[in-house]
């Protein structure tokens, strides 16, 4: 299969946060837009209250980065609002306006794509922190009309580094938490009552040791965040639990999609031990299984800690089953949108 790749120029400056046909979010820098098809003019909805200097000096796509100033969710609830978490800050949008929800216990941010709306409507996240001090780490849940949250599970101190996702899977309902980063903290669980009880699938070392997740029918899929061996993409078979390596890739995999029948995994330029090469790439498996690398993307010159990893990002939502999306972060082609089809 040879795939075709396409700069989406009117998008430059741009992130699509949530994509589904007929309905789109974007964001740029701490301004949020909607469209319902992605041509110009976006309808600005909201911006996201910040500090002015901060938004100033943001304009500058370096300074941004180094800020961490911008978006990394924005779900779409029933009731329609829109729950955003931005840097540090998590919140909603209700009739165009931004605002804070109370109830954390600290600023933190989320992972993109990282929180999942349950089949009760609520939206659940996990805290993403350094936590170097392996200190207590929690999930949280957003109920769709408060302007509170709750925290329904507390890892205790030394069980974890940090959440890297909550994920629901379309097909059980259950929601998957995904944690690390030592061999010990990296686990796959699973719960089926809003993580009142969780089941583990699978943990120990850096072969569960996962940021995203892929559902389908009769498997799930995920790429590993391993630093100290080499990255592969797995299949946990549904009827029997058994799990098989697809292959190997080039580095770790931070985000995943699900594109019609074909799902697709994204490397990240982290320069990380187990890592040959400081490219971030798209890889593809196909309805028979087949692993192939799609399209490479070398980091720019700036500092990865400092000025952010290379990221090949992908919106959230149900998406195009004819193409795929995809934005670049700290990559030769930073801040730029790609279309990805046949």
């Amino acid at each position: 299969m040879t795939w075709k790749v396409e700069e989406k120029k009117e998008l430059r400056g741009y992130t699509v946060e949530w994509a589904e046909p007929g309905n789109y979010f974007l964001s740029m820098r701490n301004r949020i837009f909607h469209a319902s098809e992605l041509r110009s003019p976006f309808t600005h909805i909201a911006t996201i209250d910040a500090p002015a200097w901060k938004s100033l000096a943001s304009n500058f796509r370096l300074v941004q980065r180094f800020l961490r100033f911008m978006v990394a969710n924005v779900l779409p609830l029933d009731n329609g609002d829109l729950f955003v978490t931005f840097d540090k800050s998590v919140g909603i949008i209700r009739d165009g306006k931004y605002r804070n929800l109370e109830g954390m216990i600290r600023p933190c941010r989320v992972l993109r794509s990282a929180c999942a709306v349950g089949s009760d409507g609520s939206v659940y996240f996990g805290e993403y922190l350094a936590n170097d001090e392996r200190g207590p780490m929690r999930i949280y849940r957003y109920m769709a009309g408060s302007d509170t949250i709750e925290t329904v599970h507390t890892f205790g101190e030394g069980e974890i580094k940090h959440i890297h996702g909550i994920y629901r899977d379309p097909y059980s309902h259950d929601l998957y938490c995904l944690t690390g980063d030592r061999p010990n903290e990296c686990r796959i669980s699973k719960s089926d009552d809003g993580f009142l009880k969780f089941a583990t699938v699978g943990e120990g070392d850096e072969t569960w040791r996962a940021v995203s997740l892929v559902f389908t029918e009769d498997a799930i899929f995920y790429g590993t965040d391993a630093e100290f061996r080499t990255n592969e993409i797995y299949r946990i078979d549904r009827a029997t639990g058994e799990r098989i390596s697809l292959g190997e890739v080039n580095g770790t995999v931070f985000y995943s999609r699900k594109v019609g029948d074909d799902l697709f995994f994204a490397t990240t330029a982290e320069n990380a031990p187990a890592q040959k090469e400081n490219v971030a790439a798209l890889w593809w498996i196909s309805a028979e299984g087949k692993l192939e690398e799609v399209i490479r993307f070398p980091k720019d010159v700036w500092h990865g800690t400092l000025f952010q990893f290379g990221t090949i990002a992908m919106p959230n939502g149900p998406g195009d089953e004819s193409e795929l999306l995809f934005s670049l972060v700290a990559l030769k082609g930073d801040n730029r949108t790609y279309r990805l089809f046949k």
